[in-house]
């Protein structure tokens, strides 16, 4: 076993758009791992086909769904037997039903893994039977996992919290494609594009949100912030959703100030979060938040996955708002320098310690320490 580059399977559900960069960047930096998933788009999970057959570090592995959250891959066990691989690496949540397959197969073959896991520690899931042993079969893997990567701060205290040892918890920083935003940035055209050209005007203040447009976004509360800003700002949204809903939210917005631009590609999206002063979130923010970031806004949010705990530093990046009035106090108390200058923070920020790089070191360093060490 060559410990300074062992042999990794990482095993995840779906080849994630979000996730090519990180799985890019390892490749970049020398890691000798391969992935096991699914490649196939299925409900809100979206993969990039084209992408999928350029890259060489997939390796199919026979695979059915359940539903759109759970894939199962019925011979995982064989698959580790035949490949050997020195380190597994493997999502947690809902991709627990492969994770005892793979528990067992450590146990027997003394291969270490690591637990690569959000964690829903904000999030009440209640407490009925299915749910208590679930939970147990959950704590069990993460227990006997040799680390475990969580995705922020947020991650480490709901690990802690099911009596797992802080000196076992990695905070990756779970981040933006930040060499490919830096790529889109400097190549982007800063030019308005025709549906704001045609609206736009300077002497106006324009606050953004971008993402999808869900229930979970809680984007209705904008309405009473807007209202209550009294038609100091016009709001940009940027994104879609489901016909019905997208189409509730205009109902609900016809009297306020607001632009609806619907889904932009990010090569798009620069002159919009250029006329911004800052970035909003009112619901589960997730990477939306470190990709504002990088386009140089600060981002107001408030408590949502975690993340924002990390890279939400008020009055330096952003601010972290307790209620509506408390956003709306908080959007007047700011001049336009004030916000660009946490924009330039943010910025400094995704790019530095929040850089895509910096978290595929930790992870790297991570898989290095256990293969040594077992």
């Amino acid at each position: 076993m060559n410990n300074n580059n062992p042999k990794t399977i990482i095993v995840q559900r779906y080849y994630y758009n979000f996730r090519e960069g990180i799985f890019d960047c390892l490749q970049e930096m020398g890691l000798k791992f391969s992935l096991i998933n699914s490649t196939t788009s299925r409900g809100r999970v979206k993969v990039h086909s084209d992408k999928v057959a350029f890259v060489n570090y997939i390796d199919k592995c026979f695979h059915f769904n359940i539903n759109d959250g759970i894939v199962v891959f019925p011979f995982l066990f064989w698959k580790l037997i035949r490949e050997k691989p020195s380190v597994i690496v493997t999502e947690g949540g809902q991709n627990t039903i492969n994770n005892i397959q793979i528990k067992w197969y450590s146990r027997l073959f003394r291969v270490p893994y690591i637990q690569w896991d959000l964690g829903k520690g904000y999030q009440d899931f209640g407490n009925s039977l299915g749910r208590r042993i679930y939970m147990r079969i959950y704590k069990s893997i993460a227990n006997h996992a040799k680390l475990i990567y969580g995705y922020n701060s947020s991650s480490k205290k709901y690990f802690e919290s099911l009596g797992i040892s802080s000196e076992k918890i990695v905070v990756l920083n779970n981040t933006a494609d930040t060499p490919t935003l830096k790529k889109v940035i400097e190549s982007s055209s800063k030019k308005l594009p025709e549906d704001m050209a045609k609206q736009y005007d300077p002497n106006k203040k324009y606050i953004i949100f971008v993402g999808s447009l869900l229930p979970t976004k809680r984007i209705e509360d904008f309405a009473e912030i807007m209202t209550k800003l009294n038609g100091e700002y016009t709001l940009l949204i940027v994104g879609s959703g489901k016909e019905e809903y997208t189409q509730s939210l205009k109902e609900i917005f016809k009297d306020i100030d607001c632009i609806f631009l619907g889904y932009k590609r990010p090569e798009e999206l620069l002159p919009y979060y250029n006329i911004s002063l800052f970035c909003i979130l009112p619901g589960l923010g997730g990477l939306s938040i470190n990709q504002a970031m990088a386009y140089g806004l600060p981002v107001l949010c408030t408590h949502a996955d975690g993340a924002e705990e990390d890279v939400v530093r008020n009055d330096e990046t952003g601010y972290i708002y307790k209620n509506i009035d408390d956003a709306v106090r908080y959007i007047r108390s700011k001049t336009n320098e004030d916000w660009k200058h946490m924009g330039k923070n943010a910025s400094e920020l995704m790019f530095g310690d929040f850089s895509l790089e910096k978290e595929c070191e930790r992870f790297i360093e991570g898989i290095k320490t256990i293969a040594n060490g077992y």
